[in-house]
């Protein structure tokens, strides 16, 4: 488990919508995830440092991604200030250019989305997006 912050930024809603859900709004590039309305700032560091941390390589510091699942749904984490700071959003695998999840990080976040009680909706979700 990481010790790391999440930054929205400042007047960013780009990922966050009315809805008490997530889901996805056509954009120019594809579909952009929306957060459910009920995430806060802390929720939100919460999710990341429970998260799993993707590196490039076995050598590198730092990861380039922090894949998480909260209530069944993945999300994915970037680096804002590299070294620093993060910001996340739904995930989804079907965007073009996007690699997919490797079978380890599906099966370790479907043990968090278990024992938080949201299995079912993990695979539903994996379903729809992968």
């Amino acid at each position: 488990m990481g010790q790391w912050k999440y930054e929205r930024g400042e007047g960013r809603h780009k990922h966050r919508w009315q809805y008490d859900y997530a889901g996805f709004v056509p954009g120019q590039k594809g579909a952009v995830g929306k957060c459910p309305k009920s995430i806060t700032e802390e929720i939100a560091t919460d999710i990341l440092n429970n998260g799993e941390p993707y590196f490039e390589n076995d050598d590198d510091d730092m990861p380039v991604k922090i894949y998480s699942v909260y209530k069944g749904v993945v999300y994915e984490s970037v680096p804002t200030q590299p070294g620093v700071s993060w910001h996340g959003y739904p995930w989804r695998g079907d965007l073009k250019g996007r690699l997919p999840l490797s079978r380890k990080m599906k099966n370790r976040l479907k043990i968090k989305a278990d024992a938080e009680g949201y299995g079912d909706e993990y695979l539903k979700w994996l379903k729809d997006y992968s």
